[in-house]
């Protein structure tokens, strides 16, 4: 809602005492824990959610929602009012105040990575809520107010309203691939209203508890795998997952094989009562000196100059402000193991910008201070220190590993629906009596392997291939019609032509459904998806797909997973001149995106070959 700049927004003016407290009761109602909540700092609750200079601006939103923004004497943003039909008299929280009141509101939690994607204006899609390993996920019922919680950080960075219900949230445990959007975002921190207030640094205590380091978190049997031995442990996982079935509901797992028959693993919660537990160790929290940190968020960031922000795409991500660096980009590229604990408040700078102007002191980057806010601007790309450095395995490697293992373990779980493409042929005039003659139904359905067999066979128990040229098929009465083109007289037709003349003599379907469904064959052939790549206005380079609905895929569903994957925008219109009876409609996503299409399309289980790419961004000489 407010990834852009407001479309307008009137002056603000003093509340009148009236129209506080008014406001003040409001909050109260939609949040009833603030009435019993202690001082904080010795400040009333009261003064905090409404505080001495509170003002109030009526506002229209980039897409035209209007509302109404109340913020404090120093024009940080405390709370908005949304004036929608939809959404009317919800009171929502900033982020400046769900900071001062991190437990307000019951929240989700997300990857690090997924924050930005939301700084960028998407909306919070299921498979982005970490609800593995038995992550708690509040029951809150649809429509309702939600927090959003990057990992490991206990101060909420977003907010948003459930688009679904918690509960139907944590059924989608299990399921692969989960579908749809799980959160309506509404306010981000980094975005437009953020940029209003005063953008302080992350509070010191915001890191939730004592964490477990993530190299233990993520246990291998091999920390130092690459990513090819990732794939290779994930592809043995799932040839182990095929022997593994679930035996009851006590969470016992009854191994296959015969070695192992009367093998059973029971988890930890439900162990046998009668065998003894010993008490659970406290995890030691990893305490680093101030030269390791130093040392931990230097590389970090080599890191992300190396591999992330490269000098290809630099000119697209910078200028960049320190807070999406710092968070989206040199926390996520910390190094496995202890340089995971690694944070400014422990370095020796203590803030960012000035480790960041340290930096810049050794003529490795450039900033700028704008507005009130650093900058990173270049990159000295040539530097002896990113030269040298070699990189590392980091945070964000292993929270992509142990996804792809728990997505692995959701599909042996759970009951996907495959997606099925068949063509076959059914007979036409004039090869009806070709089938009738060999057993089968004229109005049956055949795959093209099965009217080869069909040909074959009857070419066999007839005898007609020539005995001088085997290669050579001699006609009977039956099969010259069926392989005879209209008004054609012929007697015989080479070996490997049959096969091609009786298809001709035959009509085309195809069925597009569920693996299991029965099939209800359709006539013609199957359309293909069509993406095509092309420069618009300027020198701007779009991707757009169309002929989705014929594989039973939801084009908003689709644009909305494209728009996540690619952190791009999606526009969505009706495709050009089809019938508007047939509700086709075509998919624009900015940039080439053709790879993240394509392999999104073929997870859904289209195959490579009903997609057609057509690339005119080519130059015409």
């Amino acid at each position: 809602m407010f990834k852009k700049p407001l479309a307008s927004i009137k002056s603000f003016s003093p509340l009148r005492s009236s129209d506080k407290r008014r406001l003040r009761d409001e909050i109260l109602a939609s949040f009833p824990v603030l009435r019993d909540m202690e001082p904080i700092n010795d400040t009333p609750v009261n003064a905090i959610i409404t505080p001495d200079g509170l003002q109030a601006a009526k506002f229209t939103s980039y897409i035209e929602e209007p509302g109404t923004l109340y913020t404090d004497a120093d024009g940080t943003p405390l709370w908005f009012k949304i004036s929608s039909s939809k959404k009317d008299s919800m009171i929502v929280p900033s982020v400046y105040t769900l900071w001062r009141f991190p437990d307000l509101i019951p929240g989700l939690t997300t990857w690090n990575p997924v924050v930005d994607k939301l700084r960028n204006g998407a909306d919070l899609m299921i498979p982005g809520v970490i609800t593995a390993n038995n992550t708690f996920v509040p029951e809150i019922e649809e429509g309702s107010l939600v927090v959003i919680r990057a990992r490991g950080n206990k101060y909420p960075l977003a907010i948003g309203t459930m688009a679904i219900s918690g509960q139907v949230l944590a059924s989608s445990r299990g399921s692969l691939p989960p579908k749809g959007k799980a959160v309506h975002m509404l306010h981000v921190h980094l975005d437009q209203l953020w940029a209003m207030g005063t953008k302080p640094e992350f509070p010191a205590d915001w890191a939730q508890g004592t964490r477990t380091p993530l190299d233990e978190e993520y246990a291998s049997s091999d920390d130092e795998t690459d990513d090819e031995e990732d794939d290779e442990v994930t592809d043995d996982l799932n040839k182990d997952l095929q022997d593994v079935s679930i035996s009851d509901s006590k969470g016992k797992a009854v191994v296959k094989d015969d070695s192992f028959a009367n093998a059973e693993f029971e988890t930890s919660s439900t162990a046998d009562s009668q065998q003894p537990t010993e008490p659970m160790e406290e995890v030691e929290a990893i305490v680093l000196t101030t030269e390791e940190v130093d040392k931990a968020l230097q590389e970090a960031l080599l890191q992300v100059l190396k591999f992330k922000i490269t000098e290809d795409v630099s000119k697209e991500l910078l200028p960049m402000n320190s807070s999406t660096l710092y968070s989206s980009y040199v926390l996520p590229n910390r190094a496995r193991g202890r340089a995971a604990e690694a944070d400014i408040k422990k370095s020796s700078w203590k803030k960012l910008a000035k480790w960041l102007k340290a930096v810049e002191k050794q003529d490795l980057i450039k900033c700028k201070e704008i507005k009130g806010e650093l900058f990173l601007l270049g990159v000295a790309w040539n530097h002896p220190q990113l030269k040298g450095f070699t990189g590392h395995k980091t945070v964000e490697q292993q929270a992509a590993r142990q996804a792809k293992v728990d997505a692995v373990i959701s599909q042996a779980n759970s009951d996907v629906k495959v997606l099925e493409v068949l063509e076959a042929y059914r007979p036409n005039s004039a090869s009806a009596d070709f089938f009738e003659a060999t057993g089968k139904s004229k109005d049956g359905y055949y795959t093209l392997q099965e009217v080869r067999a069909t040909l074959a066979q009857y070419i066999k128990d007839k005898q007609l291939s020539d005995p001088k040229n085997q290669r050579i098929i001699r006609l009977d009465d039956v099969l010259h019609p069926a392989l005879a083109k209209k008004g054609e007289q012929i007697d015989r037709v080479p070996r490997d032509h049959t096969s091609d003349r009786l298809v001709a003599n035959m009509v085309i379907h195809h069925f597009i459904g569920y693996r299991g469904q029965q099939p209800r064959f359709v006539k013609g052939a199957v359309k293909s998806i069509q993406i095509t790549q092309e420069i618009r206005t300027g020198r701007k380079t779009v991707t757009k797909v169309s002929g989705l609905e014929h594989f039973m895929i939801d084009v908003d569903a689709f644009g909305q997973e494209i728009q996540v994957l690619c952190a791009s925008s999606v526009a969505i219109t009706p495709l050009v001149g089809a019938s508007p009876k047939l509700n086709l409609r075509e998919l624009m996503v900015q940039g080439p995106q053709v790879k993240n299409v394509t392999a999104v399309l073929q997870e859904r289980g289209v195959p490579k070959k009903y997609v057609e790419f057509l690339d005119k961004t080519n130059k015409k000489k």
